[in-house]
């Protein structure tokens, strides 16, 4: 398997997660909510890395490890989006299991916050996506 299907696999996976994450947003099920976004992220961002042709990292939080790359490869990202990935990865990573296995409350509030991150972060990341296609990040 190539980088590129692997890729391609990662994105499949994160795609299923966004859905999945909108089902248990519209069933008030906050904890699968925060869990599924949690997915989003780093399933998005591991698939970027690996079309960019490059290693992902082992943990749940891959934001430090894509922007290195991404500004290494050239693929422009709004600042402030930026801060967005590496906090929202950050805090995601730290409540993936806690919040899963029931662990921690998850708020509405709390789960609407990190499937309003996700959505930006899948957004952009399907936009990445095209641009690493076209040869603008490829390694």
């Amino acid at each position: 398997m190539t980088n590129v299907e692997k890729a391609e696999d990662l994105f499949r996976r994160a795609e299923w997660s966004y859905q999945d994450m909108r089902r248990a947003l519209d069933a008030q099920f906050w904890a699968m909510a925060l869990r599924r976004a949690q997915e989003v992220v780093e399933l998005s961002l591991k698939g970027l890395l690996l079309l960019m042709g490059a290693h992902y990292p082992k943990s749940h939080d891959p934001a430090p490890a894509f922007l290195e790359v991404a500004k290494a490869k050239g693929l422009e990202i709004d600042p402030a989006l930026e801060r967005e990935i590496s906090a929202l990865s950050k805090d995601l990573a730290e409540k993936r299991a806690p919040s899963f296995y029931g662990e921690m409350p998850v708020t509405e509030e709390e789960a609407r916050w990190a499937v309003e991150g996700a959505v930006k972060v899948w957004e952009a990341a399907k936009r990445w996506w095209k641009e690493c296609l076209k040869g603008r990040c490829q390694p």
